[in-house]
């Protein structure tokens, strides 16, 4: 395949260049012609774009209204000019699903194909390492195909909280540990008072977290090796807002943790100051005081 390129010509040759480093983005004609303007005239252009579209070194695809071209890998193109007609057909489906796979049932009803045909076309090109079947994690009884190379989305893996298509439990509440120790650490200063408890932030304080910054903390530790999106994220800190041991503060970004007390639950303990660790230490011209209370305010309102 490497001697067909070689015999391209030099319009061609350029053309297709260019498009394989773009990869794996696409470009339009318009791209084309501000990179290659200079070296390509325009009816070179559309001549060698047919070129490269008859020996399969491009794909066309639709980008909204726009016609785009990608490049097809010099391996891949070499595979697909030897396909049969219906091998050719069932690749070109499993291909335009993307990192989505498609399902064997909707790929005999887009092709059009016998099932039998589907399935010989399917174990040939398995055989040459051209597309794998995967698992997905809402449909588990489905045999799912995407091209070899591509990883599947998140859609189909379940993202990180699934290991072989199993909720990883274990993995999740460790995070969720990890993660609360961090917002617990900005959430009250390490200092203790002279009782053992944890003295609380003063009003003007900003270093409770945000979940950018809780990220952000997460990706610098390596904790772990799975990475995790803002979103990943995002969802720990909505899990632990639920189980009542952190608050979203009402600047609506940041994050605090909630302070963990033991005791009988009545009307008393229900209020700021009856579950306050401080309440003894609390006065107007304490360490504490009910005049600067955020807690006391926030329950008032």
């Amino acid at each position: 395949m490497s001697g067909e390129l070689s015999s391209l010509p030099k319009a061609a040759k350029l053309i297709y260049e260019h498009c394989l480093a773009a990869l794996p983005n696409c470009v339009t004609q318009d791209d084309l012609s501000k990179a290659l303007g200079r070296k390509v005239n325009v009816t070179d252009m559309s001549n060698s774009l047919n070129l490269l579209l008859g020996k399969r070194l491009l794909d066309p695809l639709h980008q909204g209204k726009s016609l785009v071209y990608r490049a097809v890998q010099l391996d891949e193109a070499k595979w697909v000019s030897t396909m049969e007609g219906d091998e050719q057909i069932v690749y070109n489906f499993i291909k335009g699903s993307g990192n989505e796979g498609i399902w064997t049932k909707t790929l005999k009803m887009k092709t059009n194909l016998h099932m039998t045909v589907v399935n010989r076309c399917l174990k040939s090109l398995e055989s040459k390492n051209l597309v794998k079947s995967i698992k997905s994690v809402k449909h588990p009884t489905r045999k799912i195909y995407m091209l070899y190379d591509l990883a599947p989305s998140s859609e189909i893996t379940g993202g990180p909280w699934f290991t072989d298509q199993e909720l990883d439990i274990e993995f999740i509440n460790n995070l969720k540990k990890v993660v609360y120790k961090y917002i617990h650490s900005k959430s009250y200063p390490s200092k203790k008072n002279h009782k053992g408890s944890d003295l609380l932030w003063s009003v003007d304080y900003n270093g409770y977290p945000s979940a950018i910054q809780i990220h952000d903390w997460l990706r610098s530790t390596n904790i772990t090796e799975v990475d995790l999106s803002l979103a990943n994220v995002m969802s720990l800190v909505d899990v632990l807002v639920y189980d009542g041991k952190v608050e979203k503060r009402p600047d609506g970004t940041t994050f605090r943790a909630v302070r963990q007390v033991e005791g009988t639950i009545d009307g008393y303990t229900e209020s700021p100051c009856g579950k306050c660790p401080l309440n003894d230490v609390c006065a107007v011209d304490g360490p504490v005081s009910p005049m600067t209370c955020e807690y006391f305010d926030k329950w008032l309102m």
